[in-house]
């Protein structure tokens, strides 16, 4: 560890500067810099006892490390990975039930049974669901998993923890009639919303939210009925580059019934592109607004809710209503669960198969149904 002391020209005293070497976890260099001592002497016996302070710290003694400090820059590098609404919520969590809990504890104390104990007090407290404990844990066993890698700690505290059962909600999806109804009914009301369109891609396409609003014109091959997926809108309506995951960045066979909505779509947008000029800010945006602004996801959510009332339908949320119902048609169709999965930009077909569970056992009585039709007894 070295020093140094200079004298400053400005205020005529003594400055020191102590190199502390490099952080353990950023591997940024660090520096401390003390100022205003009246003699060379006090500044060097300040160094003197800087030094020998230091190396008893916590933070160059990794046997010390808290969680929370350990966290704290682990969220750092966090933030460049993950989406910004994401990293919010997970930041939250470990603010909120992490760090109140557990952040006291050395890295190197915290044990299997402390997880467990903090699983089952958030169980037992009865505030959370099993799904948002799941992701406390998650948030916890990432870091733990960064922690081990970097050899901080030798084992992960969160392997063998035992975590609620989450009991999946049966997702309210629409029929083929609904859809039809939806789509029928919708063209006979007064002042179609313009967001009508986004809902045509849900129901066609099987497309997200986020993907829908971010989609372009240029996404679109119309020659070949082909949609690309490329970029996507966040809640806070900024265009992301991307999608959710590798996955979803993929390709998409547009039904034919469907490009024709699209092209008229596409004329109402150049009308509008033509009529605004200079003031039409143009991302190129199949859904928008009349100057071409991305749209606000929940806006665009408000306007399906108040058409399906005025259709005479029962809310839905709009995922279940388009992009669940969208593979659900698809695997009562008898469409390869593999091709579903591609479809629907899952990065693993267990993904589909465990979303959708609820349709491919009710289908097993048809295969039942099937087999008596060729085995006799």
């Amino acid at each position: 560890m070295k020093g140094s002391v200079k004298k400053n020209l400005n205020t005529k005293k003594w400055d020191l500067v102590f190199d502390a070497g490099n952080d353990p976890l950023s591997g940024k260099r660090r520096q401390i810099k003390r100022r205003g001592f009246l003699t060379r002497q006090e500044a060097l016996d300040a160094m003197t006892l800087l030094k020998s302070e230091y190396l008893q710290d916590e933070f160059t003694d990794l046997s010390n490390l808290s969680l929370e400090l350990f966290m704290d820059e682990w969220f750092i590098e966090r933030k460049i990975h993950l989406q910004a609404s994401t990293y919010e919520t997970h930041h939250i969590y470990f603010r909120t039930v992490i760090k109140p809990r557990l952040g006291h504890f050395k890295l190197q104390k915290i044990s299997p049974m402390i997880v467990q104990n903090l699983i089952n007090e958030l169980v037992q407290a009865g505030h959370y669901s099993e799904y948002t404990i799941h992701l406390i844990f998650r948030i916890l066993s990432s870091a733990m998993k960064k922690a081990t890698a970097i050899k901080l700690i030798r084992d992960n505290p969160t392997i063998g923890i035992t975590l609620p059962k989450i009991n999946r909600k049966e997702i309210n999806v629409w029929s083929g009639e609904k859809i039809n109804h939806f789509i029928a009914a919708s063209k006979q009301t007064k002042r179609l919303t313009r967001c009508f369109t986004g809902f045509l891609i849900g129901f066609f396409c099987g497309c997200r939210e986020g993907e829908i609003l971010g989609l372009r014109f240029k996404d679109i091959d119309f020659d070949n009925r082909v949609l690309y997926i490329r970029q996507t809108l966040t809640q806070k309506a900024e265009i992301k580059s991307g999608a959710k995951n590798r996955s979803s960045i993929r390709s998409i066979s547009i039904p034919e019934n469907l490009i024709p909505e699209l092209i008229k779509h596409r004329e109402m947008i150049m009308g509008e592109k033509l009529l605004l000029g200079d003031k039409y800010h143009d991302h190129d945006l199949v859904i928008c607004t009349q100057n071409g602004k991305p749209i606000i996801p929940r806006n665009f959510r408000k306007e399906f809710y108040n058409l399906t009332e005025k259709v005479g339908l029962p809310k839905t949320k709009f995922h279940s209503a388009t992009r669940h119902s969208h593979a659900t048609l698809l695997i009562q169709q008898n469409v390869n669960v593999k091709l579903i999965s591609e479809r629907l930009g899952h990065a693993k077909i267990g993904t589909t198969l465990d979303i959708y569970s609820h349709v491919t056992s009710n289908m097993q009585k048809s295969v039942a149904v099937e087999i008596d039709k060729v085995l006799n007894l």
